[in-house]
């Protein structure tokens, strides 16, 4: 399992941008052997046909009773929209299963100009799955001392039902739930003086947050459509070849007509071989030949003109 835990790190590290990538030795550390905190950490293997094909890491926070998406990464091989969903799906069953009393699920996406293509897609997978927007200033907190880690982005939030807003105290206890798990996890991996100077930035984030919000009393959650597609990008169609239209056989025409001929001809030579044996007047064979050959030909142009409508 520990391998395999290993080969999922390894996707991890690999598709991960920089910017909001956690050093994947404090994952290992912290699975290891957690901190006793307010807040769980959930790793994830994800598997396709026995293959180890990608990571997914969430965090519960017990107080609040949210479930936090972190990380979902899967190998390029097996990377799409589809997987996805269907990763997420898995993730929301297990912590069904699993007995997590969950209030909210809860995630962030940068909002800036640089958005990368993990977060375009997720996206559309919050959107598809009913997340709403809070529509309130928030900021991240920094991986670390990486102050280019720490970009103004958008928390997403969805619960049983679809919440049209929330209060600016349970906003803020959310948030407050992020900064207090930022620290539980970096005083683990700093050293004093580096964990105070980090205590002190996360602090200054949090209070940059709460003074956005000393004009409002609830916070608004907004919900848009969800267009699968955006400019510039393709899906793929499936291309039905016109029908090529067939050629008309136009010598099959002056045949058929002979054919009809000698049709009506056998059938009339028949009936004179018959009725001469019965004696009848052999001049009404004429009369024979000429309603049988009008009637065949006449169904043949019946079924001819159909055909062509």
């Amino acid at each position: 399992m520990k391998d395999d835990f290993v080969k999922a790190l390894k996707i991890y590290i690999e598709s991960t941008p920089a910017t909001i990538k956690t050093n994947s030795n404090e994952i290992l550390s912290w699975i290891e052997k957690s901190v006793e905190s307010h807040v769980e950490v959930l790793a994830f293997i994800l598997y396709c046909d026995g293959a180890v094909v990608g990571f997914a890491m969430m965090t519960y926070y017990k107080q609040i009773h949210v479930m936090a998406y972190e990380y979902i990464s899967i190998e390029s091989n097996y990377s799409s929209f589809a997987s996805y969903f269907s990763y997420l799906d898995l993730l929301n069953s297990y912590t069904a299963e699993n007995g997590y009393d969950v209030l909210y699920w809860m995630t962030d996406i940068n909002s800036g100009q640089d958005v990368d293509k993990e977060s375009n897609l997720f996206k559309k997978l919050l959107c598809m799955h009913q997340f709403g927007k809070l529509d309130a200033y928030f900021r991240t907190f920094p991986i670390g001392l990486d102050m280019d880690s720490t970009f103004d982005s958008v928390l997403f939030i969805k619960s049983n039902d679809r919440i049209k807003q929330i209060s600016k105290i349970k906003y803020l206890k959310i948030v407050e739930a992020i900064r207090d798990y930022y620290s539980v996890w970096y005083k683990k991996f700093m050293t004093d003086d580096d964990f105070n100077n980090y205590n002190s930035i996360i602090q200054e984030i949090f209070v940059r947050i709460k003074s956005s919000l000393e004009s409002k009393d609830r916070v608004s959650v907004s919900y848009i459509d969800c267009p699968l597609l955006t400019p510039g990008e393709q899906t793929h169609t499936v291309v039905v070849p016109k029908e090529k239209e067939k050629k008309r056989k136009k010598w099959m025409i002056p045949v058929a007509i002979a054919g009809i001929v000698a049709i009506a001809s056998l059938i009339a030579a028949t009936c004179w071989l018959i009725f001469n044996k019965l004696g009848v007047d052999i001049s009404s064979v004429a009369i024979i030949i000429a309603n049988v050959f009008s009637s065949l030909l006449s169904a043949f142009f019946i079924w001819y003109l159909r055909k062509r409508s």
